[in-house]
């Protein structure tokens, strides 16, 4: 079997073709968005009435202008605040793709402010 090095960084380990790190750089599987919670607010009936009347509105992404499968994104995170969750001014329609680039993008700012804050 062929080996190559290990993709660490200043790591010089061969290991096999089919990994990717050694037993000493192993990645852990990522769970995407672990942390996140998921408020009870979408299970109401008001919410799933203002998701479709969203969409009746705007029929397209909001960032790529997809159609088919759209999602309901909040701009700002309602974070437990029920009246910036129902605010239909904070909700834009996205595709899944847009929609977990968003997220991302807000998760890492999250981590970043909460990191800064720790070291100080």
């Amino acid at each position: 079997m062929r080996a190559k090095i290990c993709k660490f960084p200043s790591c010089n380990v061969l290991i096999d073709k089919d990994k990717r790190y050694c037993d000493k750089h192993i990645q852990p599987k990522r769970i995407p968005f672990e942390n996140a919670t998921r408020s009870n607010y979408y299970n109401t009936t008001r919410w799933r009435k203002l998701r479709k009347e969203i969409l009746s509105k705007q029929s397209y992404c909001g960032n790529c202008g997809a159609t088919g499968k759209l999602e309901i994104h909040h701009i700002i995170a309602p974070r437990g605040n029920e009246e910036l969750f129902y605010d239909e001014g904070n909700l834009v329609p996205l595709c899944p793709q847009c929609h977990k680039t968003f997220t991302a993008r807000e998760i890492n700012k999250r981590r970043a402010v909460y990191k800064s804050k720790s070291v100080v």
